[in-house]
């Protein structure tokens, strides 16, 4: 004998017999044909959090660009790694940083966070 249950067939429906007109209970509720309204909610809450993370990135975006573009040779720069240095040498993908004298190591362009200054300190120090 099988493991499944044992159930004898329904039984053949007559043409005579009406459909019931009501479903029966326990069945599955009548489709409502409302599915374009259920992804409305769900639109209203990702897009404006989709344009926010995308505004926020560019405007992050723009203020690395404009502190790389304000340094010089010789600026006291901090690393994101804690690090702080002298700016020695500011190339396209990487940037030379001297941590103390004799001692210089090339970093990304993209791990330096500025000038040390008070406000870049205290900008860290928040994060």
């Amino acid at each position: 004998m099988s493991s499944y249950q044992q159930i004898p067939p329904a039984p053949a429906r007559q043409p005579s017999e009406a459909a019931p007109s009501q479903p029966a209970p326990g069945g599955a509720p009548p489709p409502d044909g409302g599915g374009a309204f259920s992804l409305l909610p769900l639109l209203i809450m990702v897009v404006p959090l989709l344009l926010l993370m995308f505004f926020t990135s560019r405007s992050q975006q723009k203020k690395q660009t404009q502190m790389l573009g304000s340094l010089k040779k010789g600026d006291r720069v901090l690393i994101q790694g804690g690090l702080v240095g002298k700016l020695v040498e500011l190339g396209d993908r990487y940037a030379k940083v001297e941590l103390a004298p004799g001692v210089k190591v090339d970093v990304l362009k993209s791990g330096l966070l500025g000038k040390d200054t008070a406000e870049t300190a205290a900008a860290v120090e928040k994060k």
